[in-house]
């Protein structure tokens, strides 16, 4: 019994550490991404909650694995002697509480609390209380409340199929454990395959792209300064050319030809200027300083995410196509697996490292990271979007709280369904059943590990397994949509990698320094600085909101030369032009707020 109680002491211990160390990470990513000069403190409080929980839930996984593979004497195939039924009832039902309870968490925040924190900033007024901020806000996400009580009541009037021709004992066990939570499995079953979506479109190409650019590091800054600075100075000459060709009325007696290349001149030089300052600051950070001692360690960071990228991508592959060979159940089950015929790479080297807790622990929770860590990058490269319009940019420093909470919805849903690609696809067996292994009845001497077609009686499956095996049970159809989605999810990786691959030969694999990330356009450019001229006047909260939204978009005025009564440029004569030059040209004749 004293056995029993310090194997799970020490499987709740070390989650307890994880759940430290994955909020003090929850807090550090929400404050490096978060806009330094517009922090709402309840979006920030919502994602670093949101983010806890998520994380939190998913590395459970592993522990939930190390509960069952202690269970099973190895080198007998018996169960050890404090693993009764009672003993393992009250284990597992300990690890599903907690699941159901962060499941209800995940849904509570992606249909409640995350649109609420959304809609409260949105709402943002002159002199409008919190009180009127939050009924505001409610009306505007009862929208979601009612999207989550129709998934609830979908789920608890939905019956599963019996399955009654398919001679599978664990089959027939779980089916008959379907019980009053199956309206939460449902809504976290529609979840995961949301979840799967964002896989696909995000994940994926991050996956792609991360090991690329770790290995080939950041361009070398100086170069990167002088093609600035020479794509500058040709920006500024040819807005001399222009400038030089009405010496006399100046440039509000210029065609509307030249009108219009001087406008996009300007912005392009708001650009190049933004550019060279991110540019300097990286020259001059610590974290270039210290290059040359921390590239060596960036290579090899990069070489492991190619292995671990190579790894799982093959695991998904070989899991996906040995699905299609699945003649105990296939498509009516959802395609589970029951009987795998191609090993799995990562499966075989997790059953491998189960004996030798944390190594597995470890390894599973840095694979979790990873596939955050490729999501994130993802986000970052192709931006927050609905179809094709880009709603917000996700960059450092520099996220807008509408930004911030969209990826926190989108990161979300990534971890709910990484649960099922965990379990079903990267590695099956040791997913389902850790190292346990059980003895042949027919032959006593020979121990086989366990899987699902084995005794229900001797192999102890995990509560995360059975949870997502309990969702494709009870709907085959999201069983077959999470399948698809996995051949989805490997188009659109080598879709990405034979992009990034091209796009690299061309320009070249490196990341130019932080332009990749905080490179802002054009009118986020503007809205910024119009932004900080709205802030000064006092404007009403609409066109505030407006401005932090990014939807102020430049008028006839904005961007063009303005003129006074004697049709003068920005106030001045033609010949105070003159005697001003080009540097006057180029910073007033945009019609940019003088706060640039």
């Amino acid at each position: 019994m004293l056995d029993g109680v310090l194997h799970i002491a020490t499987a709740w211990g070390a989650f307890g550490i994880m759940v430290a160390i994955l909020l003090g990470f929850s807090i550090f990513f929400t404050l490096y991404y978060s806009d330094t000069t517009d922090r709402e403190p309840f979006a920030l409080i919502v994602t670093i909650i949101a983010l806890t929980v998520c994380l939190s839930t998913v590395a459970l996984f592993p522990v939930d694995i190390f509960l069952v593979s202690r269970i099973m004497d190895p080198t007998t195939g018996l169960r050890r002697a404090w693993a009764t039924d009672e003993a393992i009832a009250h284990m597992q039902n300990a690890v599903r509480i907690f699941y159901y309870g962060a499941y209800g968490l995940i849904a509570s925040f992606c249909f409640f609390w995350i649109p609420l924190s959304y809609f409260y900033y949105e709402e943002l007024d002159e002199g409008q209380s919190i009180r009127q901020r939050l009924l505001a806000s409610l009306k505007y996400t009862v929208f979601f409340i009612l999207v989550a009580c129709t998934l609830l009541i979908t789920g608890l009037f939905m019956k599963p199929n019996k399955h009654d021709n398919k001679d599978l004992e664990w089959l027939r066990k779980m089916l008959t454990d379907l019980d009053g939570t199956g309206a939460l499995a449902f809504v976290a079953g529609v979840l995961s395959l949301l979840g799967m979506g964002v896989l696909v479109f995000y994940t994926a190409p991050g996956l792609s792209l991360l090991p690329l650019h770790l290995i080939a590091g950041l361009k070398s800054i100086p170069a990167t300064m002088n093609e600035t600075d020479a794509q500058l100075a040709a920006n500024r000459e040819r807005q001399n050319t222009i400038i030089n060709r009405y010496p006399q009325g100046g440039l509000n007696r210029a065609s509307e030809r030249d009108r219009h290349a001087f406008r996009e001149l300007s912005r392009e030089a708001l650009v190049l200027e933004n550019r060279s300052r991110m540019v300097q600051s990286v020259r001059d950070s610590w974290f270039n300083r210290c290059r040359c001692i921390i590239r060596p360690f960036e290579i090899l960071l990069g070489m492991a995410a190619l292995t671990l990228t190579v790894l799982l991508i093959t695991s998904i592959g070989v899991t996906t196509i040995d699905n299609l060979t699945e003649d105990v159940c296939g498509a009516p089950c959802g395609y589970i697996l029951t009987h795998p015929n191609i090993p799995n790479p990562l499966n075989l080297l997790f059953l491998s490292l189960s004996p030798f807790f944390p190594v597995d622990y470890i390894l599973m929770v840095m694979i979790i990271l990873y596939m955050f860590w490729s999501t994130t990058k993802g986000i970052i490269s192709i931006g927050i979007r609905f179809l094709w319009v880009n709603l917000y940019r996700f960059r450092k420093a520099a996220t807008q709280p509408q930004g911030l909470l969209a990826a926190t919805m989108l990161l979300m849903l990534t971890l709910a369904g990484l649960s099922y690609s965990l379990t079903m696809s990267v590695a099956p067996d040791y997913s389902m059943f850790g190292s346990q292994q059980y003895y042949c009845r027919e032959n006593p001497a020979l121990i086989i590990p366990c899987h699902v077609g084995a005794p229900t009686g001797l192999c102890t499956p995990t509560v995360t397994s059975s949870i997502i095996t309990k969702i494709i049970l009870g709907t085959p159809v999201l069983g077959l949509a999470f399948y698809y989605m996995q051949w989805l999810f490997l188009l659109m990786f080598f879709l990405a990698l034979g992009f990034n691959l091209i796009q690299g030969c061309r320009k070249g694999f490196g990341v130019e320094p932080v332009l990749s990330e905080t490179e802002e356009d054009v009118d986020d450019i503007e809205s910024r600085g119009l932004l900080s001229a709205i802030g000064a006047m006092s404007v009403d909260g609409g066109r505030r909101r407006a401005g932090r939204r990014g939807l102020l978009i430049p008028g006839p005025s904005y961007g063009s030369l303005r003129t006074n009564n004697n049709g003068s440029e920005n106030g001045s004569t033609p010949a105070q032009q003159q005697q001003q030059g080009p540097s006057s040209a180029h910073s007033g004749g945009s019609g940019l707020p003088s706060s640039r």
